[in-house]
């Protein structure tokens, strides 16, 4: 009867575990045409960015994206968990490298100071433009694609 309650929690908290996952990194439709927003929240472990770049690459296998913008603004030190910031480069670095391979772009925004400092101290480069924020991001997307916001008179 106790390995049978122990299992049901166990399959449990894997169920919580998997929607907290998604929720931390959600593929959003942009206002821009084959263009994905993905803000990246909560503890960053090692096994996150793996699965966050699963989740991306099974999203874009077959639909029309061209550009990913990736929020990193709620990543700072203190949300960092068994990873170095040095390794959090590493892995943007194979995200975008990964991206550029199914044919997306990547856009990085948000980036913290001290993660920048020590990606370029650690000699790691990545393959993808990076912005301040999402607004800035998507203005350079807009403009490169011809597109502006107007109002509409009534």
């Amino acid at each position: 009867m106790e390995i049978e309650k122990l299992r049901e929690l166990e399959e449990k908290i894997q169920e919580y575990e998997s929607i907290i996952s998604e929720m931390s990194a959600p593929i959003i439709p942009s206002i821009v045409p084959e263009t994905i927003l993905v803000p990246i929240t909560g503890l960053i472990r090692a096994e996150r960015f793996d699965k966050i770049r699963e989740k991306l690459l099974g999203y874009i296998k077959n639909k029309d994206i061209e550009n990913a913008v990736i929020d990193l603004t709620d990543i700072t030190g203190d949300r960092v968990e068994d990873i170095c910031l040095e390794e959090i480069g590493h892995e943007l670095h194979q995200m975008a490298s990964s991206m550029s391979l199914m044919g997306v772009r990547t856009l990085y925004v948000g980036l913290n100071p001290e993660l920048v400092k020590r990606m370029v101290l650690g000699g790691i480069r990545l393959e993808a433009q990076a912005f301040s924020t999402f607004q800035s991001a998507l203005k350079y997307l807009m403009k490169e694609k011809g597109l502006e916001f107007r109002k509409i008179s009534e």
